[in-house]
């Protein structure tokens, strides 16, 4: 067997790109995101948003905006993807 040097990276994921926009695209419409609006309205507004924007093809975001009384950027905060990998419970009104 001929060896012909290099490694996986250099032949296999040699001009690989990440496609940002798809992967969050992506993100917004994933219904785990829901589980962070869990403490605030429950899990019963929060599973029927999920529904809804599941079935609509639609970004959690928008769908929330619509079904709840939460302000925009409340939403944006609660649901922010990055912050939901730091740890603990986003209730509104304070960053605990």
């Amino acid at each position: 067997m001929r060896r012909t040097g290099g490694n996986l990276a250099d032949h296999a994921l040699a001009g690989f790109t990440v496609n940002r926009t798809r992967l969050e695209d992506a993100l917004a419409r994933n219904p785990i995101l829901v589980t962070a609006l869990n403490p605030v309205i429950g899990y019963e507004k929060s599973a029927a948003i999920a529904k809804r924007a599941y079935a609509e093809g639609r970004p959690i975001l928008d769908v929330a905006a619509e079904m709840t009384d939460l302000h925009i950027d409340e939403l944006r905060r609660l649901l922010d993807p990055k912050g939901l990998t730091e740890g603990g419970i986003k209730g509104t009104g304070s960053s605990a």
